[in-house]
């Protein structure tokens, strides 16, 4: 019989990103037999963690967003692993998270190719002390193709005494100032939420005037605003699975191949808050919503130009000065980005996706990921798995 570990979780229970982590870490442990008996609270996102002090364990999984947590884990020599993006004893502590540079990138990128140019940046009203490196790599990723980026900055401590009209009347009177149609992230789902409410109350339409993007997708939070949100996708199954790992390793004495794991995020899921197209010509918008429509039937060039009346250099030349692409390579990338979403949500077999996609054969599919992504649709699926990460650690 192997021996019994007991390992604190001190992760929220009220966000997707917490309940995947813990959903993460038990799978871990199921898969490789380890007999782990979980110490776990319900707790909020916000909400201040600590180890109990007369607590007797074996191994820690937190969320640490407080310097007083990683200082009672480094004094206790606790083994612990971090999966958040605060660094507080970060030489001491090991950490396993999502690439925040990665997620802020995806989500410009996810922007750009919606024809956005203009965006805003919406950090957490709730941690003032935090150092917001997605704000600042989502700043950083626009800068370096020529646009410039809004943020919401009020001072926190003055911020933090008003009541919470108070904040929506400051937010809004932000939001009021902004260009139309401007790309807004927001530092979660949460703080999304926050907007579209303050949208809501001063009169802002949301995607019309502002596309609404969390920067960590939660699922309640995206169903109860309205419209639902749309968000990163940060993996954090995955993310769970590969600290439990890492904290397995440490248990059992192994050296960490390394102690700062930053896993890339999986992709955005976009729900009615950012599905808009934000080009200036009505009817190559009209062009872009019918490649949308119909991307998974045989749809060619021809079939565009009967439903929209321009003519195909018209076509061309717009599609490549508003997105950067032609109108094929649109097609694709719609295509692509709907087979992306079938393989993450789904465990239909890749010929099957590929014709649901409007590819005609697998290979097809096949070609087009690699000029999207650097890899196969059976690549990008086994970077899915939690296996492929998995290391022969020593029995206990």
């Amino acid at each position: 019989m192997k021996e019994q570990k007991r390992i604190a979780l001190l992760i929220d229970t009220a966000t997707s990103w917490g309940a995947g982590l813990i959903e993460g870490v038990a799978e871990y442990a199921k898969v490789h037999g380890r007999r782990w008996l979980f110490s776990l609270e319900p707790r909020g996102k916000y909400d201040r963690m600590l180890l109990p002090e007369k607590w007797k364990g074996d191994g820690v999984v937190a969320r640490i967003t407080h310097r007083a947590l990683a200082e009672q884990l480094i004094a206790g020599r606790t083994p612990a692993v971090n999966v958040s993006w605060f660094r507080y004893g970060e030489d001491l502590i090991p950490r396993c998270t999502c690439d925040e540079a990665a997620a802020a990138e995806m989500a410009a990128r996810y922007f750009l190719d919606n024809g956005y140019r203009q965006f805003a940046y919406c950090g957490s009203t709730l941690r003032p002390s935090y150092h917001d490196r997605l704000g600042e790599a989502f700043v950083e990723a626009l800068q370096r193709v020529g646009h410039v980026c809004d943020r919401f900055a009020p001072d926190h401590e003055r911020f933090s005494r008003l009541d919470s009209e108070e904040q929506l009347a400051e937010l809004s009177e932000w939001l009021l100032r902004q260009p139309r149609p401007v790309a807004l992230l927001a530092f979660d789902d949460l703080q999304a939420r926050q907007i579209t409410e303050a949208c809501a109350q001063s009169g802002i339409l949301v995607p019309d005037d502002i596309a609404v993007l969390g920067g960590e997708h939660d699922e309640l939070s995206s169903r109860i605003s309205s419209p639902p949100l749309s968000g990163v996708d940060q993996s954090p199954v995955d993310v769970g699975y590969r600290a439990a790992e890492m904290l397995d390793q440490i248990m059992s004495g192994q050296p960490l191949r390394s102690t700062n794991v930053l896993l890339p995020p999986r992709r955005i899921i976009t729900r009615q808050s950012t599905d808009q197209v934000a080009v200036p010509d009505e009817m190559l918008a009209d062009a872009i919503r019918y490649i949308r429509e119909h991307h998974a039937g045989e749809l060619r060039i021809r079939d565009i130009l009967r439903e929209v009346p321009l003519s195909r250099r018209a076509l061309e030349i717009g599609f490549r000065r508003h997105l950067g692409r032609t109108p094929r390579e649109e097609i694709r990338r719609i295509r692509v980005e709907r087979a992306l979403a079938l393989l993450c949500d789904t465990e239909l077999p890749i010929t099957k996706i590929a014709s649901q996609c409007g590819f005609d054969r697998p290979e097809l599919l096949t070609r087009a990921f690699r000029r999207e992504l650097n890899a196969t649709p059976s690549q990008f699926r086994k970077r899915l798995s939690r296996h492929r990460t998995a290391v022969p650690i020593a029995k206990p």
